[in-house]
């Protein structure tokens, strides 16, 4: 199967259902704080994968809207987003504008690698993160000000090439699936802790203590830090 339509086939295959209707909802209501932290996990190889190419282009910088066609030359033709919606009909009850642009960017790069562009080829995973990310159910991103936001929080609507400095992240269904078990096993501990137990909590990750410090701030809300004794491990704050 040529690239194009195994893209064709992964757009296809998202379903509309999980995004109907979710721009109205508040972030806990669709996703998560598990789901959420995978979901931060592919955008951030995202960005890691175009900070390497921006390197591979010599370039410092690019905004979150361009596509990674564009940044080799190539341009949108003005009828792309018509014909988007006619050969993917469910994308019109997807009302989210970047899923729509990414997707539209992912197709048009695996057209180039069908057509053996030499850049494309060193690059032809590039849209995998953002794409799993939709196929997953994390659609829910738009940007704000200069960021691009979600209930995973919030990154930089600018991606830079330093991020091509960062240590590949692990996006396999079964690492993610590990993060989203760790994040949920974190809250379990949480919902005793404030229930009165005091009785000691094991990471998941490497077996030694998880240790919960309560916190207060200047405005009286309260909120936890959860965090493995490990060093380097398991480390995250919660409401």
């Amino acid at each position: 199967m040529s690239y194009y339509k195994e893209a064709v086939e992964r757009i296809k295959s998202i379903d509309p259902n999980l995004y109907i209707g979710i721009s109205k909802k508040r972030y806990e209501e669709v996703r998560s704080e598990g789901e959420y932290e995978a979901d931060s996990i592919l955008i951030a190889e995202y960005y890691r994968r175009v900070g390497v190419f921006l390197q591979f282009l010599s370039k410092e910088a690019t905004s979150i809207y361009v596509g990674m066609d564009m940044l080799i030359g190539y341009k949108m033709d003005e009828n792309e987003w018509d014909n988007f919606i006619i050969t993917f009909p469910h994308f019109k009850e997807i009302d989210i504008m970047l899923m729509k642009l990414f997707s539209i960017h992912y197709l048009r790069w695996c057209s180039l690698l069908d057509n053996s562009n030499l850049i494309a080829l060193q690059f032809p995973d590039i849209y995998d993160p953002m794409i799993k990310l939709f196929e997953r159910g994390g659609g829910l991103i738009s940007t704000h000000h200069h960021e691009l936001v979600g209930g995973f929080g919030a990154f930089s609507r600018t991606i830079d090439a330093r991020r091509g400095d960062m240590k590949p992240f692990n996006i396999s269904d079964q690492d993610l699936k590990f993060i989203i078990n760790e994040v949920e096993h974190a809250e379990t501990c949480l919902a005793e802790y404030k229930r009165g137990s005091r009785n000691e909590f094991a990471c998941i990750r490497c077996g030694n203590r998880l240790l919960i410090q309560s916190n207060i701030t200047e405005y009286g809300y309260q909120w936890y830090k959860i965090k493995c004794e490990s060093d380097d491990c398991f480390n995250k704050n919660f409401s």
